[in-house]
């Protein structure tokens, strides 16, 4: 009793803390619907955000930074691009629709769909993203997608894959909240010919512009890279490529230098390394390093066009572990003084307009 008088503070707090503890074990176990309610109205908030993109300027954000390899914690390639009141996407590979919900975008807000290259993982969410878009959003028009020769095939190909969720989906719902005819894609395909430094604007509103040029994947063509050109920033996105001296030219002057990366020392130990396997990985690891750009390479031609911020993605092979991320640009740090960052998923590059402001944010981590 004379230990509880003298420390009086102490034995309150541990009551309290008695009583919260019994208090959330009770919650936990049967939460009030008040609290379900509230919780679930932030979800839906979260992923309809607007505060997070408010100042005006370039929002770049790598809403999957994977390549084929599995990686637990990167899905299928895509970039975001938020220019004023514009959303552009910048290819759709696999699980990128749920990356790009997660990072607080909407599907029904993407303004347009730009195309790379026809390979599986930077294409194998194009029809869940259409058919989102479509099923949980308020739009009046198909999904416009831009692409180099051959896309018409491609889409077509994905609406005839999901001709028939589409049609479960007006019986359900109605015609009137799911019009089908704004499922799918309308397609602006373009021809840059087969000359590197071809380039070509293949969007332009108000103050955004979008210039497509030629890339090196052989033997995958047409393979293309894009330029965003918003007010006084920009942002170019290699696409998978090689390295080229066009790439510099397309590159010059450019605020943010989005590029994929092999390391060709990695590849080349995961060649060796799967050289008894019954898979193919060895062969397939030891195929890739004659048609994608390095990551010292990336950082030349960041150098070399007077880029301020690289930004490293779809790594090849996969860097789940900081020491391989920390040996995967090592030479690239050699060549290039400026910001070199390796992206993950929900990686946001800020660039406000009117500024030299590059900040760099974690959606997800």
């Amino acid at each position: 009793m004379k230990f509880i008088k003298n420390h009086k503070w102490l034995a309150i707090v541990l009551v309290l803390v008695l009583i919260l503890s019994l208090f959330a074990v009770v919650v936990f176990r049967n939460p009030p619907d008040s609290l379900i309610k509230f919780i679930i109205q932030q979800g839906i908030t979260r992923n309809h955000r607007k505060d997070t993109f408010e100042d005006d300027g370039l929002y770049v954000i790598t809403t999957g930074t994977g390549a084929p390899l599995p990686d637990i914690n990167r899905v299928g390639s895509q970039t975001v691009v938020l220019a004023g009141d514009q959303t552009l996407l910048f290819d759709a590979g696999p699980g990128s629709t749920l990356k790009l919900e997660m990072s607080g975008i909407g599907t029904g807000s993407a303004d347009a769909l730009f195309l790379t290259h026809y390979h599986s993982d930077h294409i194998g969410d194009i029809g869940e993203l259409m058919l989102k878009r479509w099923a949980s959003e308020t739009v009046t028009e198909a999904l416009p997608i831009y692409g180099p020769i051959g896309l018409d095939q491609v889409v077509e190909g994905f609406e005839i894959a999901y001709e028939l969720d589409k049609g479960y989906r007006i019986d359900h719902h109605g015609e009137e909240i799911m019009p089908s005819s704004s499922f799918g894609g309308n397609v602006f395909e373009f021809d840059l010919g087969d000359e590197l430094t071809n380039s070509e604007v293949v969007y332009k509103s108000g103050d955004v512009e979008v210039i497509a040029f030629n890339v090196d994947h052989k033997p995958v063509f047409p393979a293309v890279g894009y330029r965003v050109n918003y007010k006084d920033r920009s942002v170019v996105i290699s696409g998978d490529t090689i390295y080229l001296e066009s790439l510099i030219e397309h590159t010059m002057g450019a605020d943010l230098f989005v590029c994929e990366a092999l390391s060709m020392k990695y590849s080349k130990i995961v060649s060796e390394a799967s050289a008894d396997s019954d898979s193919n990985l060895g062969q397939v690891a030891q195929d890739i390093q004659d048609y994608h750009i390095s990551p010292e390479q990336a950082a030349m031609i960041a150098r070399d066009a007077g880029v301020d911020q690289l930004l490293i993605t779809h790594f090849l092979p996969p860097v789940p572990l900081k020491i391989l991320k920390n040996g995967f640009i090592k030479e690239a740090k050699d060549v290039f003084n400026g910001g070199i960052y390796l992206a993950n998923d929900g990686t946001m590059i800020k660039l406000p307009s009117n500024s030299d402001e590059i900040k760099i944010i974690e959606l997800l981590n």
